[in-house]
C-alpha cells in the first residue's frame, strides 16, 4: 500500500510541474522578413514552419529600435 501511494504521489507531482512551465521557442533569423507561408507569402515554401505556426502564437507586428541585427537581438534577450 505504501508503494502504491508513493507511486501515485510521484505521478501527481510530475503532472503539476509540467503544467506550470510553458514551452518557449524563440527563432532568430538574419534578414528573414515576413517571407514565410504562415505570413501569407505566396512564393515561399516553408511547410514545417507553417505547420508549427498553425499551433503556436504568431506575432504579426514587430518593432525594432535598431536596424542592425546585433543590437536588436541583444535588446530582445536582455529587455
Amino acid at each position: 500500500m505504501l508503494g502504491l501511494m508513493s507511486a501515485f504521489s510521484c505521478l501527481l507531482a510530475n503532472d503539476s510541474r509540467s503544467d506550470s512551465r510553458p514551452n518557449v521557442l524563440m527563432i532568430f533569423v538574419d534578414d528573414l522578413r515576413p517571407a514565410l507561408g504562415c505570413y501569407g507569402d505566396p512564393i515561399a515554401k516553408s511547410p514545417h514552419i507553417d505547420r508549427f505556426a498553425s499551433t503556436a502564437r504568431l506575432f504579426r507586428n514587430a518593432y525594432c529600435h535598431q536596424s542592425v541585427c546585433g543590437p536588436s537581438r541583444t535588446s530582445v534577450l536582455t529587455g
